[in-house]
């Protein structure tokens, strides 16, 4: 225990002999930087006073508007005015620069703006008289200038008297002791504000790196691909499910860009749109209207995807994260409850969801709209003598078969068993009339061919659709339609 307490003591000297030297090196720094500060603003002051007043006397003396001025007198030459008038107005503001930093010459550098201003005004008569070709004579006796003014204020200003040095070095001893009982109450409470400060950066850095671990292991457990580029577009990191999803490992961190995710024949649009955006710090899901975004693996391989990008700014420089949604299973189970699985055409589902959205199109903007509805003839009997087999290909054939007279426009799908649906947006009776037996004819020609495993025909039943029908009333005139036709004999087309 004693041990423990001397190690105690020796340390808590230490410590506070340390303090003191730290405490003595800075008083004595703080009173050199001091000196060296008054002395630098001193001497920068006097450099600056000195520059612009040369700089007035240089300009305004020989060589300058002055010499120029007069041997445009002396020789009537145009030239000697042009390089005049600016040296003129660099004077002016030589001394407005001077007057700035030593108020006190106020009364010279007026006299001296003064004599400058008379030159001035006699510019305009100076050209006019060498214009009208007037005498030398003539001229000085118009525009001279009375010097005598303006020499004796630079004489005043030269033999004026400065602050002598020494008299600075007295200022700054005096000024010494005062400083320094000061900077014993500033170390003081510098100490105390730097260990408060200490000890707030140390509870900010184990509150970041509690955040940063947590938003690593975000990052790192996302079920989402998520990588970082930079202002060029490269990337700089990625998590273990972009580096799956994209076929890559971490070799390929700062070598891959961007871009080259992207499909190729939007790869330069890409590029544009990448340095418009960054230009802004900013979230923005990124999407194609009416289409699905799509991402391209290293292999080439394309996916669909949702895609999100925010940019942020570090040390004037861009930088992006982005986040990749795979939609590939999500479409892929999208597609397979809206898709007959044996024909490929919209199923009961996606017929209903489509015939809704038609029927809103004719209320809203009155166009015509038809339903043709198909059933193969005695197709129990196809399975019985064929087998099953053939009666899956019989319906593969018929789906194609229809797929190949459709408009664009247009929508099929399998209604359930043997019987097929046409909606037809924007087509009238006559028209869907003509779509029906169309079908009808091509089915039973082709049947008759390799294409078919047997020989068929179908029947079906067209009908108009109003805007005041509702689903299941337009699907029971279809229905009716295509009873019609069986019962008058099979493969033929009715309407209700």
């Amino acid at each position: 225990m004693l041990t423990q307490r001397k190690s105690m003591k020796v340390i808590a000297i230490t410590l506070s002999f340390i303090a003191f030297l730290m405490a003595s090196f800075y008083t004595l720094f703080n009173n050199i930087q001091t000196a060296q500060t008054t002395w630098k603003n001193y001497i920068h002051l006097e450099m600056d006073k000195s520059h612009y007043l040369n700089q007035a006397i240089i300009i305004s003396g020989y060589g300058g508007f002055i010499h120029n001025f007069k041997n445009a007198v002396i020789r009537r030459d145009y030239s000697y005015l042009e390089k005049a008038e600016p040296q003129i107005q660099d004077t002016i503001n030589a001394l407005d620069r001077y007057l700035s930093l030593t108020p006190e010459h106020i009364n010279p550098v007026l006299d001296i703006q003064y004599v400058i201003s008379e030159y001035q005004a006699k510019l305009p008569v100076l050209k006019q008289m060498i214009a009208s070709g007037a005498s030398v004579a003539e001229i000085d006796k118009s525009v001279r200038v009375d010097d005598t003014r303006a020499i004796a204020a630079f004489r005043e200003i030269l033999h004026s008297s400065k602050e002598h040095p020494l008299a600075m070095l007295q200022k700054t001893e005096q000024s010494y002791s005062s400083t320094t009982s000061k900077l014993v109450v500033i170390l003081n409470f510098l100490i105390i504000v730097s260990s408060i400060a200490i000890a707030f950066i140390y509870y900010l850095y184990k509150k970041l790196a509690i955040k940063m671990t947590e938003r690593e292991l975000i990052i790192k457990c996302a079920p989402n691909a998520i990588l970082s580029a930079n202002e060029n577009g490269i990337i700089t990191t990625a998590n273990h499910e972009a580096m799956k999803l994209f076929g890559f490992n971490e070799t390929g961190i700062n070598k891959i860009s961007v871009d080259d995710l992207v499909p190729s024949n939007v790869k330069s649009k890409h590029q544009a749109l990448r340095n418009e955006f960054q230009q802004s710090d900013r979230i923005k899901p990124m999407s194609q209207r009416n289409a699905i975004f799509h991402g391209k693996k290293l292999s080439g391989d394309l996916f669909p995807a949702k895609i999100a990008i925010a940019t942020y700014s570090i040390d004037n420089k861009k930088h992006s994260i982005v986040i990749i949604n795979d939609l590939t299973e999500e479409l892929k189970h999208k597609n397979e409850a809206t898709i007959d699985p044996l024909t490929q055409l919209a199923n009961r589902r996606a017929i209903n969801q489509h015939m809704g959205q038609a029927l809103a199109q004719v209320k809203r903007h009155h166009i015509a709209l038809s339903i043709c509805l198909f059933d193969i003839d005695h197709f129990k009997s196809v399975n019985d003598q064929h087998g099953h087999l053939a009666g899956d290909e019989v319906l593969q054939q018929v789906a194609r078969v229809m797929q190949e007279n459709i408009r664009e426009v247009d929508f099929i799908g399998r209604w359930g068993g043997e019987e097929f649906i046409a909606i037809l947006t924007g087509t009238g009776k006559q028209g869907a009339l003509e779509f029906a037996e169309k079908i009808r004819n091509e089915i039973k020609l082709q049947s008759q061919t390799k294409r078919f495993p047997v020989a068929i025909t179908i029947s079906a039943g067209v009908t108009l659709c109003d805007g005041n029908q509702d689903i299941k009333t337009a699907l029971n005139n279809a229905d009716k339609a295509l009873y019609r036709s069986k019962h008058n004999g099979r493969n033929r087309v009715s309407m209700v």
